[in-house]
């Protein structure tokens, strides 16, 4: 069970339709794929179980006092007079006959509370609830014995923060992914990443060596999350005169190439820093893993549709995009193409995550 985090400390970046779409084609892929919604947003859980299944789950009864999301979990982390509860669901669209097992660990809103009450200082550096910082991975822990499965791929879907949730979410991935979108801050927020990890994984080295639990397997084993690429997401294309194929837009382009020199002069040197792992996978390259085109209407419809990319071309779109009551050729030549691309992705995972 490999864990991955999709993140990026700058929002809007379409890290939550990237999660979703890649769980998709890694389960068509016959992977067995478990999404956690660590984002107090919980636009992923939206999507997958929709805005009524999502809202069901919230409810709190007798048999459920926290409802039957994350905080389930997550709440006797802080009330120790409770036991964490595992909740997982399938997604409510129908997946393609052959793929693997897809499940998530439905959001929660009031994770911003855990966020404000899990301590760097007491709970991590001082070693007193380093446990704390490692909920995602014992939720997936719970979640094979639940299912009595084994899942190949965990993902985690964080807020754009460097809050003590995505510390943990990094702290128990493997590896992690960044979305970039083509504007004028991506290349910066690459660069911040690169001085952050170092500061969490000192944290880390500080919290270990003063834990009581420092002979504790799992522990040893977090930490060390490796930064595994980036990924180009919502830029334009466009075929001009003479050409046969067409290329991302002269500014989109250059974006790109701002990114590229970012990650190899500003976020390798800093990761290269942490002398302890290698911060950075050995198969990493410096240009994107994959490139996702702007979607325009068909991302926010998907979501709103609870419908994956892959398969949006079989229902028709909401009347807030419809044009002639149908999706155009161009749309679905695009959905096709996109939804290609996010098997490129899944087919880099499988290939060297490992």
């Amino acid at each position: 069970m490999k864990t991955i985090s999709l993140f990026n400390n700058k929002g809007g970046v379409g890290k939550t339709t990237l999660t979703w779409n890649l769980s998709v084609s890694l389960s068509a892929k016959g992977k067995s794929v478990l999404l956690i919604d660590f984002d107090p947003q919980c636009n992923l859980s939206i999507a997958l179980l929709g805005e009524t299944g999502f809202s069901d789950l919230l409810k709190k009864d007798a048999n459920n006092p926290y409802g039957k999301t994350i905080r389930a979990f997550c709440q006797p982390f802080i009330q120790q007079d409770i036991l964490p509860v595992v909740h997982t669901f399938p997604p409510q669209f129908p997946m393609e006959p052959g793929s693997g097992r897809l499940d998530i660990a439905p959001g929660d809103f009031w994770l911003n509370n855990l966020s404000d009450v899990i301590s760097v200082g007491t709970d991590l550096i001082a070693g007193n609830a380093v446990n704390r910082f490692l909920i995602p991975s014992l939720i997936a822990s719970k979640a094979q014995e639940l299912n009595n499965c084994e899942y190949d791929y965990v993902l985690i879907d964080v807020p754009p923060s460097f809050n003590t949730i995505v510390r943990s979410a990094l702290y128990c991935s493997d590896y992690f992914l960044v979305p970039c979108t083509a504007d004028i801050f991506s290349a910066y927020c690459i660069g911040l990443i690169g001085e952050t990890l170092p500061k969490f994984r000192d944290d880390w080295e500080q919290g270990i060596r003063r834990t009581s639990a420092q002979n504790n397997s799992l522990i040893s084993q977090k930490g060390s999350p490796k930064f595994a690429g980036w990924v180009f997401n919502g830029f334009d294309k466009r075929k001009n005169p003479g050409q046969q194929n067409s290329s991302e837009i002269a500014a989109d382009a250059a974006h790109r190439d701002k990114i590229i020199d970012s990650v190899k002069n500003d976020l390798r040197p800093k990761l290269a820093s942490i002398k302890t792992y290698s911060a950075v996978a050995s198969f990493t390259p410096d240009t994107p893993v994959a490139k996702v085109e702007d979607l325009n209407v068909m991302a926010p419809d998907s979501i709103l549709q609870g419908v994956p990319l892959r398969y949006l071309s079989t229902v028709a779109p909401t009347r807030g995009v419809l044009a002639r009551g149908a999706w155009s050729g161009p749309q679905k030549a695009l959905m096709q193409t996109m939804s290609a691309e996010h098997d490129v992705l899944a087919d880099y995972i499988i290939q060297n995550f490992v």
